[in-house]
């Protein structure tokens, strides 16, 4: 019996690690800019039934959020370092109200063509004033 139990266990963590991807909603891609840059650009796939892609950010409260997406039909969302947030319908520039770690979603949107396949983000976070 333990001996089942254990191997129940091995299989249910090889599946949860096989399960993790990067970009996923429990495991966001943190967005770090170099050293005296306000902007980046990252490049990705919507893919159907994926969980993907979450983004992970610093910033300051009373920044802003400034992004362009281009390829898919995507709807961007973002989530607040205490977790309200919009999604989907994010303006742009999109106001950062708290200092911490926010989360940007990108995710296809279903209700027009096109809502698969690679795009590119280019997000940028003036330093505050």
């Amino acid at each position: 019996m333990y001996k089942a139990a254990l191997i129940a266990v091995a299989i249910v963590s090889v599946a949860s690690a096989a399960a993790a991807r990067p970009g996923d909603a429990a495991h966001p891609i943190a967005l770090k800019m170099r050293r005296g840059a306000d902007s980046l650009t990252v490049r990705g796939v919507l893919r159907q039934n994926v969980d993907c892609c979450a983004y992970t950010f610093k910033a300051h409260a009373g920044q802003q959020l400034r992004w362009t997406e281009s390829g898919a039909a995507a709807r961007m969302g973002i989530a607040y370092p205490d977790g309200d947030g919009i999604n989907p319908g994010l303006p742009n520039p999109a106001a950062l109200p708290q200092t911490g770690r926010y989360v940007l979603t990108v995710s296809p949107d279903l209700m027009a063509e096109g809502a698969f396949g690679r795009f590119t983000l280019t997000v940028r976070i003036p330093p505050p004033r």
